[in-house]
């Protein structure tokens, strides 16, 4: 064979070899993939919460509702309760009543609503204007929450104010018995283009340690009677929380939501707090909640020494431990403890493992 030819005949098997590629004729080998490039979609959060969600950003387009709810033993087991993204409870003449600040869900009904107190204009400025339901006070007080909302601290979701979201239940005596409708409230009173609150606390990532001292509970005595127990709950993530008093024995303790079982925050938070007189009455306990105090912060079965500073009424509250880093909760339901300067709380440890069973047995 010639040089030639030689030369020709490569050149042909060459070509026919492309054309085959060209037509599938043969497999084409993929790069490798560096797994190290793979990402995970992080998804979004509800701010009072911490906890993810798909649609987080779009159904929590929308400002937080706080309403005011009895915890007088003719009000237990109260409506929503369960629900509320946040519990503030504080002290007024002689029991505790609860600011509850829903925001993640709206059920509905909640209640029963009750009077807003001078302590409140404070508490919720810090909540980028919610609604604020309540009902009833004296013309002082109903005077300050006129001012907040014209200062636009607040927007005001009353029973006067937006009387269609509101209803009286015929199986509780007055006035024990106003509930609220949520969604209905949003409807009528939310600013139009009002978006979510801003975060009140950080929240813990996955994996990252909680630091502190494991604890089995924690009891907080109010004064007059009033004396709140919360019991570890490693099963449900949670603080099963216990109240006693004039209607409701040990056995009969535990806190329920009418709707959805005992409250079981993921988180309890203990603010002692300085408490003046308000100004529209005498006889009314107000809670001075912009400043700063010892703090009790219970997370994840575990309790951590801390601090709270606030430095207005604009601001959240910022936890600190004793090193000065800022505490960080389990994603989930807080509910904030707010007693008296000096009250009594106690952590229950090893020692008070018997009590700590019998009051668990008082679960329902």
């Amino acid at each position: 064979m010639t040089r030639r030819l030689a030369l020709l005949l490569i050149a042909a098997v060459t070509v026919l070899a492309l054309v085959s590629a060209a037509c599938g004729g043969s497999k084409k080998i993929a790069a490798p993939v560096d797994s190290t490039t793979s990402t995970t979609m992080v998804l979004p959060t509800f701010p009072l919460t911490g906890l993810p969600a798909a649609d987080a950003a779009k159904d929590g387009d929308h400002p937080a509702i706080v309403v005011k709810m009895d915890n007088s033993p003719d009000a237990r087991p109260q409506t929503g309760i369960e629900r509320a993204d946040v519990v503030y409870e504080l002290l007024v003449e002689g029991i505790t009543r609860y600011a509850l600040v829903f925001h993640s869900e709206l059920p509905e009904p909640v209640g029963p609503v009750r009077s807003a107190r001078s302590s409140d204009i404070d508490l919720v400025s810090s909540l980028s204007k919610p609604l604020f339901a309540w009902s009833g006070g004296n013309p002082g007080v109903m005077g300050e929450v006129a001012a907040a909302a014209g200062k636009g601290l607040l927007t005001d979701a009353s029973y006067s104010a937006a009387f269609g979201a509101y209803f009286r239940s015929n199986d509780r005596v007055a006035p024990h018995n106003l509930y609220a409708n949520l969604p209905k409230l949003l409807e009528l009173k939310a600013p139009q283009g009002q978006g979510a609150p801003k975060p009140l606390f950080a929240f813990r990532k996955s994996g990252t340690s909680v630091g502190g001292i494991p604890t089995l509970g924690l009891s907080v005595d109010f004064g007059g009677g009033t004396v709140i127990d919360y019991l570890w709950d490693g099963t449900r993530g949670g603080w099963r929380r216990f109240q006693v008093d004039a209607r409701h024995g040990r056995a009969d303790s535990a806190t329920m939501d009418v709707a959805g079982g005992q409250v079981t925050p993921a988180n309890v938070v203990v603010m002692f707090t300085q408490y003046g007189q308000s100004p529209s009455d005498s006889r009314s306990p107000m809670a001075l909640t912009v400043g700063s105090g010892r703090a009790l912060v219970y997370t994840d079965g575990h309790a951590i020494e801390a601090t709270w500073s606030r430095v207005d009424a604009l601001s959240p509250a910022v936890l600190r431990d004793t090193a000065g880093a800022v505490v960080e909760l389990t994603p989930g339901r807080t509910w904030v403890e707010l007693p008296r300067t000096g009250s009594t709380v106690t952590t229950y440890g090893a020692a008070d493992q018997t009590f700590v069973d019998q009051l668990s047995a008082a679960q329902r």
